[in-house]
């Protein structure tokens, strides 16, 4: 039997005896980590004391408010395993503050609004620390699927509106012309292009009128990063179209740094809304915004390390 198919079988039978432990004695006896958690809880106790240190917040009288901090604290009550389930909690939380924003808009026109009120520099900061995994699920989702027609129809209008902006335009167009076909390794060098764009690095395209130099602006990686990639990725998870990632003989190390990032992401655009609406909630002890998103970021790269990158 293959390595593969091995681990797949083990994975399976531990997912059955989850399922049947808890049948015998009920849920309150937790079931027993499949390997690749017991990895990264050995990882995270040997690298950090804190994982994750959110912002301090103040007390504010809203109703509204009150909800997505009921959001936040089940995220955190998730840390440091679940790091998929706090970006969906999260999610909420940062979905019901676009809505102050834009309350008579449905949400893929709430997220183009909100787009001009989050803070560039945190944007910017963020795009330049995609890990290499994000940045092969954005080449998947906005060139492969749509070469092989395999695109959903939401995904399929956010691309087709995401090209009004000319340089998200000749990035696609460059990425579709030059790695649409190949080995593995052309469509990495794809993701790779995509990573070196949202660090804002210019890069020489060739598109079908000749070629041209782009440099993304923060309004362009504002796009991609919420419209493409956070929502995208929030659709799947909400209508369980992909697998819960650690539950799976497929998951590594590498497999935590997607939703790892989803969920730094978006709650640092949760703090950007809430910097702008509710200035006074945040405490930030003589510190910053961005001094507590490379707090975080440092940390979740040295949990995860090469895998980061990889």
């Amino acid at each position: 039997m293959s390595s593969n198919k091995h681990n797949a079988t083990t994975e399976r039978k531990a997912r059955l005896g989850a399922i049947a432990q808890w049948a015998k004695v009920g849920v309150l006896k937790p079931r027993e980590l499949f390997s690749i958690e017991e990895i990264f809880m050995k990882r995270v106790e040997a690298k950090t004391n804190t994982f994750f240190r959110p912002i301090q917040i103040g007390e504010l009288n809203s109703v509204e408010f009150n909800r997505q901090l009921s959001y936040l604290i089940d995220a955190f009550d998730s840390l440091p395993g679940r790091v998929d389930i706090a970006f969906d909690s999260t999610w909420k939380a940062f979905e019901l503050e676009t809505r102050e924003f834009a309350p008579r808009q449905n949400i893929t026109d709430r997220l183009r609004t909100i787009a001009e009120a989050v803070d560039k520099d945190v944007i910017d900061l963020i795009c330049s620390n995609f890990p290499v995994q994000s940045c092969e699920y954005l080449y998947k989702r906005l060139i492969s699927d749509v070469v092989d027609k395999n695109v959903n129809y939401g995904l399929k209008n956010r691309i087709n509106y995401s090209k009004n902006n000319q340089q998200i335009c000749q990035l696609l167009e460059h990425l579709e012309l030059k790695y649409k076909k190949g080995s593995s390794v052309t469509r990495r060098n794809g993701a790779l292009l995509i990573r070196r764009a949202l660090e804002g690095e210019q890069l020489k395209l060739a598109n079908s009128s000749g070629v041209t130099f782009v440099t993304l602006g923060s309004n362009s990686k504002t796009q991609i990063l919420i419209s493409l990639f956070l929502y995208t990725a929030r659709n799947e998870r909400v209508h369980g179209s992909t697998f819960s990632p650690f539950i799976s003989s497929a998951a590594s190390l590498r497999t935590y740094t997607h939703p790892y990032f989803a969920f730094l992401a978006t709650y640092y655009l949760l703090i950007s809304l809430w910097k702008r609406k509710h200035p006074q909630v945040l405490i930030l002890n003589q510190g910053s915004v961005i001094t507590s998103l490379k707090e975080n970021i440092e940390i979740a790269r040295k949990i995860l390390g090469s895998n980061w990158n990889n």
